[in-house]
């Protein structure tokens, strides 16, 4: 939600496109390492040396650097995790507490970081009373908040993904290995040192808290559907500073030396497979880019739509015109091009009931909500993407729209490509349209692209 309204700001003064919100995630993540940097030094005065090995490792890692310039709230989620161990180190207490109740602010799994931490800093239940009633009113703000603008608890992003049947291309255990495999020095062994040789100290106790919730999240949730390990980049500030005690635990030394030269060599060793792109056909290692040019403009160059909604915006045009309504099985990019137009989306990422049906699909009150969704605002076309194995959509929502006679009787297919794993994607228009001729589809879809600020079509 943070991040939301971050970027909203952004667009508000003019800053608009995806170069916007990539330079302000950039923006974000130059905080990071200093703020990692601050929080080392105050637990470890004079032990430049380890604070400096800590946050050099922290800044070679391939995932934290690919998602600095995502765009996402990745950076400002990772930033505040570390920000909470800053001000835990620095003895503000009520602060620290007040924050990692705002951690829910900026992504939903914010509660589970925020009781490891005050349990992890409590002494005795009583203690633990009163830090949860800190941290809790934070949690309390959004809550209602929620409840009168969407009515739920959760945002449906976090329904749909959290159950959605293409939402997670890993298991969380496989998830969480290949973490590990990546960096195991730097997330495992360094971090269990530190609970070993600084076990009886608060603040190791707190950073081993939000550690150890940064990688449990993965394997509760499931994995992810997106490359280059998201879920678990929070971890890398929350290991540094571990590290980083690690190290000042053992003086100068021998193996001092030695674990040093090892954290800071991870990066380049795993660098062959950092870049993490073959997430769909491998949850293990994933080597599949051999060359890759980055961009000499990157916040100014226009971001080339990908061929589905490419695909989609020519044969979209000839039929959808302001103010229709699309159904479409993961609506991704197009309701940013598509501005003028409204989505059902059937995994449930904007749409409360086709969310809560990736959760219960054999829900019969839910069911029948999703039917009549669908046909009381008949949309002009419906995107669906079948499962190969058993003929049938992959969303609730539009498998129980299909099983109705109406659609049959209501809509044609105009067209069907392979998508994700090879399924196939198929468009349907209403019946009772006609295309109108290929000079007015190409003039709604230069009005769509023209409107949507840093955007081109693939050629």
């Amino acid at each position: 939600m943070a991040w939301t309204l971050l970027l909203a700001g952004l667009w508000k003064v003019g800053y608009r496109g995806a170069g916007a919100a990539k330079l302000a995630s950039l923006v974000v993540s130059a905080f990071v390492p200093v703020v990692t940097w601050v929080a080392i030094r105050r637990s470890l005065p004079g032990r430049s040396l380890a604070a400096g090995v800590a946050v050099i490792a922290l800044a070679l890692d391939a995932d934290f650097a690919s998602w600095a310039s995502s765009g996402m709230d990745t950076p400002l989620w990772t930033l505040a995790c570390i920000g909470c161990v800053a001000l835990a180190a620095y003895g503000l207490d009520r602060t620290f507490l007040c924050a990692l109740g705002a951690l829910v602010w900026i992504r939903p799994e914010g509660p589970l970081f925020a009781a490891a931490a005050v349990i992890a800093s409590s002494r005795g239940w009583r203690d633990a009373m009163r830090r949860s009633l800190w941290a809790a009113g934070p949690i309390a703000v959004l809550l209602l908040l929620r409840v009168a603008y969407f009515h739920d608890v959760v945002p449906n992003t976090f329904w749909a993904k959290m159950n959605a049947v293409d939402g997670k291309d890993y298991t969380g255990l496989g998830y969480l290995a290949n973490t590990l495999l990546h960096r195991a020095l730097f997330l495992f062994v360094a971090p269990a040192v530190a609970s070993v040789l600084l076990r009886r100290q608060p603040m190791v106790r707190i950073a081993l808290s939000l550690l150890a919730a940064s990688l449990l999240f993965p394997v509760l949730a499931g994995g992810d559907w997106m490359p280059n390990r998201r879920l678990t980049v929070v971890s890398l500030p929350l290991a540094a500073w571990l590290t980083a005690n690690a190290l000042g635990a053992l003086r100068y030394s021998v193996v001092s030396a030695i674990a040093s030269a090892g954290i800071l060599l991870e990066p380049a060793i795993t660098l062959d497979h950092a870049i993490d792109q073959t997430w769909r056909d491998n949850e293990w290692v994933d080597e599949r880019i051999t060359r890759w040019i980055p961009s000499g403009h990157p916040f100014a160059d226009p971001y080339p739509l990908d061929w589905m909604p490419t695909h989609f915006l020519h044969e979209l045009a000839p039929y959808v015109r302001r103010g229709n309504v699309v159904a479409h099985v993961d609506v991704g990019e197009l309701p940013y091009v598509m501005s003028d137009v409204s989505f059902i989306d059937g995994f449930g990422l904007v749409d409360r009931i086709a969310g809560r049906l990736a959760f219960f699909p054999h829900d019969r009150a839910l069911l029948e909500l999703a039917r009549k969704e669908f046909f009381d605002a008949r949309p002009t076309a419906a995107i669906v993407v079948f499962d190969e194995a058993t003929g049938c959509p992959f969303s609730a929502s539009q498998r129980t729209v299909l099983d109705d006679p109406r659609f049959a009787s209501g809509w044609r297919e105009i067209g069907r490509v392979p998508t994700w794993g090879g399924h196939p994607c198929v468009t349907y228009v209403r019946r009772d349209l006609l295309p109108s001729d290929n000079d007015a589809a190409s003039s709604q879809r230069r009005s769509w692209l023209a409107n949507a600020p840093g955007v081109v079509e693939l050629p």
